[in-house]
């Protein structure tokens, strides 16, 4: 039954890679978004010994081998994506370090690199479907027009005049960012985050950037983790009517 449960694993890691790289393409022109990945491993070891009726060979073990792949954990790719030049004047790009800072209704504070904002009814910077767009004191921030500029620095500025300044920031390092939606990570439990320096960072007002995802990349490996997906209900068949075969005819034998 080794391989029946070796197949088993694979079908089910391969298909929960296979999400993983639909979810990627269908992201593929979301601004800000960063690719999402998983990393196959073994489920421990385990010591292989010979069957043999022959004395001296049976007793000889051929040495350590895994049954079982599984799907050990998520990991994200935050390589920084291409620009569009979209010239509104709420949309906003980070080139280098940082994420924009966000506080949401259902998560807190959230960090993200998609600057595709919007202005509501009382003037306040937010990002549909995440929440309201923080400045360095960690409050709203509230514009009377869209008749604004941003500095490379993340200044908001009105006729001339700054009135507010983007928190641009930079999670500590060893700090995990754990995805909890589309493009937007939570920082871990044992992490902080600081404002980042300004040498790290560009804000370019008027352009979003672009996801990281390359199409061609995510296709061939959708294609890859199919054919694997495939091979590994063959061989569940395969096992399955032998056990068919073992239940119903080695029986009859003799």
């Amino acid at each position: 039954m080794r391989g029946f449960y070796s197949a088993a694993a694979g079908l089910m890691s391969q298909q929960r890679t296979i999400n993983t790289i639909s979810n990627n393409i269908a992201n593929v022109t979301t601004a800000g978004y960063k690719a999402q990945y998983t990393a196959d491993s073994s489920f421990g070891e385990h010591l292989v010994s010979r069957i043999s009726s022959i004395p001296g060979v049976s007793e000889k073990n051929i040495g350590k081998g895994s049954f079982i792949t599984v799907n050990s954990e998520d990991y994200t790719d935050f390589t920084q994506g291409g620009y569009d030049n979209t010239r509104r004047t709420v949309d906003m790009a980070i080139m280098g370090e940082g994420f924009f800072v966000v506080e949401s209704d259902t998560l807190g504070t959230v960090l993200t690199r998609n600057g595709q904002f919007e202005m509501d009814s009382d003037g306040e910077l937010f990002l549909p479907g995440v929440g309201k767009v923080l400045n360095d004191g960690e409050s709203t921030i509230s514009l009377d027009s869209s008749n604004f500029t941003v500095s490379s620095t993340g200044a908001i500025s009105v006729d001339g005049e700054e009135v507010d300044q983007l928190f641009i920031a930079k999670p500590a390092e060893d700090t995990t960012l754990t995805s909890v939606g589309t493009g937007v990570f939570k920082i871990g439990t044992d992490g902080t985050y600081d404002m980042a320096e300004t040498a790290d960072y560009q804000v370019m007002q008027g352009y979003i950037e672009k996801s990281n995802i390359d199409l061609s990349q995510e296709m061939s490996k959708l294609i890859a983790r199919q054919n694997q997906y495939n091979s590994c209900a063959q061989i569940l068949k395969i096992y399955d009517s032998v056990n068919q075969l073992t239940v119903n005819q080695v029986g009859k034998i003799g």
